[in-house]
């Protein structure tokens, strides 16, 4: 299709600089044949979100939450785990959450250490953000997801609460489909 064009194109700035109309210009038109494989549909493994250097000064993300006193008590809650890396051994997550006790909103803040980085030296990268309750994932409708909003814009983290974990899910709100771990587990 492209060679058609790129010849038809060709032909009217012949015609337009030879100043004469020529009617029977032969046109060679080449057709290209596409075929479409069917793929199947599977789960694609977590992508994950970048996170920016960790900064200088430290933010104290819980005297960021926005507290109603008649939401109850401010819960803190964090959770470790070290997750597949595409180039190199591993990322250790360490994740703190906090909200109150009857509110689907809250804050985060996460360090992710990526293990052997920089010249064999783990080199931590921080995010901090809102945290928000969803509801369902696609394999389950009761699922209750936890939608990590970084503040600086950046891609959304999805988690999947399941108990005292927390399971990386994609950003279609998928579990990764090979056998490695993306959970992150209660430490405190």
């Amino acid at each position: 299709m492209k060679k058609y064009l790129i010849a038809v194109a060709a032909l009217g700035f012949l015609a337009a600089c030879s100043g004469k109309a020529n009617k029977n210009i032969p046109v060679e038109v080449e057709e290209e044949s596409v075929s479409l494989e069917t793929v199947p549909v599977q789960p694609a493994t977590p992508v994950l979100p970048v996170v920016k250097e960790k900064p200088v000064k430290a933010i104290n993300m819980r005297d960021s939450l926005k507290v109603d006193p008649k939401k109850g008590a401010v819960v803190q809650k964090k959770y470790k785990g070290t997750v597949p890396a595409a180039d190199g051994p591993g990322i250790v997550y360490d994740l703190t959450l906090y909200y109150q006790q009857d509110s689907d909103d809250g804050v985060y803040e996460l360090d992710a250490t990526y293990l052997e980085a920089e010249d064999g030296k783990d080199q931590t990268f921080s995010s901090t953000g809102k945290r928000k309750v969803k509801k369902g994932v696609p394999t389950d409708a009761s699922a209750v997801v936890y939608e990590l909003i970084p503040s600086d814009g950046s891609m959304v983290f999805y988690f999947q609460a399941e108990g005292d974990s927390l399971t990386m899910l994609n950003q279609e709100l998928q579990k990764a489909a090979s056998d490695l771990n993306y959970t992150l587990t209660l430490v405190q």
